[in-house]
């Protein structure tokens, strides 16, 4: 179960830093959301540990690929005008030397 809850703290972590910047949670939202999850790791309740680990990792997940998607689209955007550029230099070059 430890194992669980470390990973669970981490990502509570990440989703709370990320929610909060996205104006999905205020700083009450964390504290209340941080203190049940507290109360059940205090009262070693399995039941709710997991539950909450799951939305957690769920969430954490969501993040994790909406990151990747953006990177990626980014990375794609950024070869296109790299390319772009790159053909519209050989246009000049070729329309200067033609004159």
């Amino acid at each position: 179960m430890k194992t669980v809850i470390d990973k669970m703290r981490g990502d509570f972590v990440r989703v709370a830093e990320v929610r909060k910047q996205r104006g999905d949670w205020s700083e009450a939202d964390e504290k209340e959301i941080g203190a049940a999850i507290k109360a059940a790791v205090e009262k070693g309740d399995p039941d709710m540990i997991l539950s909450w680990a799951a939305w957690l990792a769920d969430l954490s997940g969501a993040i994790a690929a909406w990151d990747l998607i953006v990177r990626g689209s980014v990375a794609r955007m950024r070869a296109q005008a790299r390319e772009e550029r790159e053909e519209c230099e050989v246009r000049e070059l070729a329309g200067k030397g033609a004159r």
